[in-house]
């Protein structure tokens, strides 16, 4: 049904990105072989398969991307490819077929994760087979050309729902960390699961960060707010129709809806009703 509305959607879709084109910031987490359907995780067939896909496109770095939106309204689409928690599969299955597209990459890194004191609970406990990167890791990572490390918080939180103090830490020491580990600065935040509001908008601005990204769908234009960047999810069930869809942006009116629908969740599960939340979750 959803693949029917954004395949109606199409012609639109197209007429805006002629007339406004902006960036599209696509959102990974894992790239895995898993026994079942995880929506984090995308095959390593399937990545190639996107990857492929997405080459035919102007691709470019986010800082790149960045500096585009700085410089005016974009002639053309751009796209830039982002991941999620530092996952180990990064390196060892994305950053290949990444390299053969000659595709940039922005990878989030969780500080704990790398440290090997907390994994991210989702997947519970990964026993022999670690999980995350470690420091020598995200370290070769680093020195890769086309990939930035940035910052996905110290133990990735629900920063609403944690205290000013703590909020502080997660988002201004995992820059202090990861740029201690690195020797270069930080210059890029993701919020855990999307989830933010004013505080963590000032916290973010306040460290250092010169952009930030979210999970709100859609694309990011001139007037795009660079700490409430969007960003579009993908996953394995998106084969080259479906993926075609979302790079044009005919999910984008469905996804919002579905943020929408997700962030009220969000608020009354974990915040107080008194509680002023601007969320940005897809």
């Amino acid at each position: 049904m959803r693949r029917l509305l954004a395949s109606a959607l199409l012609p639109y879709a197209r007429l805006r990105n002629t007339f406004s084109p902006g960036l599209r910031i696509l959102m990974y987490h894992r790239v895995a072989r898993l026994t079942a359907y995880d929506q984090l995780t995308v095959s390593p067939e399937r990545f190639d398969q996107q990857m492929q896909q997405l080459a035919a496109h102007k691709v470019v770095s986010l800082e790149e991307g960045l500096q585009a939106l700085r410089a005016g309204p974009l002639r053309e689409p751009l796209f830039a490819v982002t991941f999620d928690d530092g996952y180990l599969d990064n390196l060892t299955e994305a950053l290949p077929i990444l390299e053969r597209h000659r595709i940039p990459a922005t990878i989030f890194v969780t500080t704990q994760f790398c440290d090997q004191a907390l994994s991210h609970p989702r997947y519970g406990d990964p026993g022999a087979q670690r999980l995350h990167l470690d420091w020598d890791e995200v370290r070769r990572l680093a020195r890769t050309p086309g990939i930035t490390i940035g910052s996905h918080t110290r133990t990735h939180p629900y920063l609403p729902t944690i205290s000013d103090a703590m909020a502080q830490q997660e988002i201004a020491l995992s820059r202090t960390e990861i740029a201690g580990h690195l020797h270069a600065p930080v210059s890029f935040f993701c919020y855990p699961s999307g989830d933010l509001g004013p505080r963590e908008l000032a916290l973010v601005r306040q460290s250092g960060y010169a952009a930030a990204v979210s999970v709100a769908p859609g694309v990011n234009r001139q007037d795009a707010d660079l700490y409430q960047l969007k960003r579009t999810e993908i996953t394995d069930r998106d084969d080259e129709a479906q993926f075609r869809l979302k790079l044009a942006g005919a999910f984008d009116p469905i996804h919002h809806l579905l943020h929408a629908r997700r962030t009220r969740r969000f608020a009354q599960k974990h915040l107080k009703p008194s509680a002023s939340f601007e969320a940005t979750t897809l």
